[in-house]
């Protein structure tokens, strides 16, 4: 029997990453496990311990690919910071509706603090921190007198908590989150809250 080529090797770990990434989409974490990955791959489950060493690395793999699952291409143009940063929380919140294997990941974060989640969302962490500094490099620097991590872990956290309440029953604070026109008026606060934190944001848009 001829042994796996290369190709061989990385077909199939394609293939075990889709299938896990559809088990939890669709079925959610609950029925996230070896059995069921491999029942969706169509494969023994033995594979995932050969190529991934078990769950907890499957998971890991599957983390670092989210940023290509989210799509997150966005082309922005070089500018100001806040303009940047509106750009890129104003596409990453699009991108995160649009994806429900990433919204039942950060729900799984919210209520296990096992190995495979950890592993899962330290992945998914490195992966889009990765793709957040690359696109801010084309930023100038934020303003010196800001502290602008804490700004901008408050509005991610904004945009991750209304993804999750879309699915889970479609309102927060009086907003009916099922309306195209609700999600307008979010971008638009978004705008705004971004502006009013980076004053040169506003600079910037006059200026173009």
């Amino acid at each position: 029997m001829s042994r796996p080529t290369e190709r061989d090797r990385d077909a199939t770990r394609a293939r075990l990453l889709d299938a896990a990434a559809q088990v939890l989409s669709r079925k959610g974490y609950s029925d996230f496990g070896v059995n069921a990955v491999a029942r969706e791959a169509g494969c023994d489950k033995v594979l995932i311990y050969r190529y991934f060493g078990g769950l907890e690395g499957l998971a890991q793999a599957l983390g670092e690919r989210l940023d290509v699952w989210l799509r997150l291409d966005l082309p922005l143009a070089p500018g100001g910071y806040g303009m940047v940063m509106g750009g890129l929380l104003g596409g990453y919140l699009q991108a995160l509706r649009a994806n429900g294997l990433v919204k039942r990941i950060l729900a799984w974060e919210l209520v296990d603090t096992g190995p495979t989640v950890r592993a899962l969302g330290a992945a998914k962490s490195r992966a889009v921190s990765a793709w957040f500094q690359r696109a801010r490099a084309q930023a100038a620097p934020p303003p010196a007198d800001l502290d602008a991590p804490a700004i901008n872990a408050i509005l991610l956290a904004a945009a991750h908590h209304l993804a999750l309440r879309e699915d889970h029953d479609g309102t927060f604070a009086g907003l009916d989150l099922t309306q195209p026109d609700t999600w307008r008026r979010i971008e638009t606060a978004m705008d705004l809250l971004i502006a009013r934190a980076y004053p040169a944001a506003a600079e910037d848009r006059r200026h173009d």
